[in-house]
C-alpha cells in the first residue's frame, strides 16, 4: 500500500500537467476527449460523445472535463486545436467584467461553457497553447482516436443544451 501511496503521491506532485484536448461533431454526433498526462506518461482520459451539440461545445466540454480531472490548485499547459477557445478564454475575464455580452450587449456563443471553463480555471494555474490538429502531436491525435471512439460507440449518447 505504501508503494502505491508513493506513486501517486509522485505523480500528483510538484510537476506541471500537460492536459491535451479534443472535440468534433460528425454525421450528427458530438465527442470530446482528453489526455492528461506528466512527464509524458498518461496519467488519465477521458471521452464521450453527446448529440443536439456543436463542434466549438464539445471542444469547451473537453477542456472542462480535463481541468475537473486535476487534483486542486494545478498547474498545467492545456494544449488545443481550437483558435476559438483559446480567443474565448483571452476573452473570458473582460467578458466576466461586462456581465458577459460582448461590448456592444451582443450575447456570446457557449457562454454557459466559457462561464465554467473560466470558474476552473481560476482555480488552477493553467497556460492554453494551440497545437496544430493532425499534425502528429501524439496526445493529441489519441484525443482525435478517443473523439472517434465516442462517436462510433454504440449506445449512451447524452443530449445536448
Amino acid at each position: 500500500m505504501y508503494r502505491i501511496w508513493q506513486f501517486l503521491r509522485r505523480i500528483f506532485s510538484g510537476n506541471v500537467f500537460e492536459i491535451y484536448t479534443d472535440g468534433s461533431f460528425k454525421h450528427g454526433k458530438g465527442a470530446w476527449a482528453y489526455v492528461v498526462s506528466r512527464k509524458g506518461v498518461i496519467v488519465c482520459e477521458g471521452f464521450a460523445a453527446q448529440k443536439k451539440t456543436s463542434s466549438n461545445r464539445m471542444e469547451f466540454q473537453a477542456a472542462i472535463e480535463a481541468i475537473k480531472s486535476l487534483p486542486a490548485n494545478s498547474r498545467g499547459v492545456l494544449y488545443t486545436d481550437s483558435r476559438v477557445m483559446l480567443e474565448a478564454v483571452e476573452k473570458s475575464e473582460r467578458w466576466a467584467s461586462n456581465g458577459w455580452v460582448k461590448n456592444q450587449g451582443q450575447p456570446i456563443p457557449e457562454v454557459d461553457l466559457i462561464q465554467e471553463l473560466h470558474t476552473l480555471g481560476q482555480a488552477h494555474q493553467i497556460e492554453l497553447r494551440w497545437v496544430k490538429a493532425h499534425s502528429g502531436v501524439e496526445f493529441n491525435e489519441r484525443c482525435d482516436e478517443l473523439c472517434i471512439r465516442a462517436r462510433t460507440k454504440s449506445g449512451d449518447l447524452k443530449d445536448g443544451y
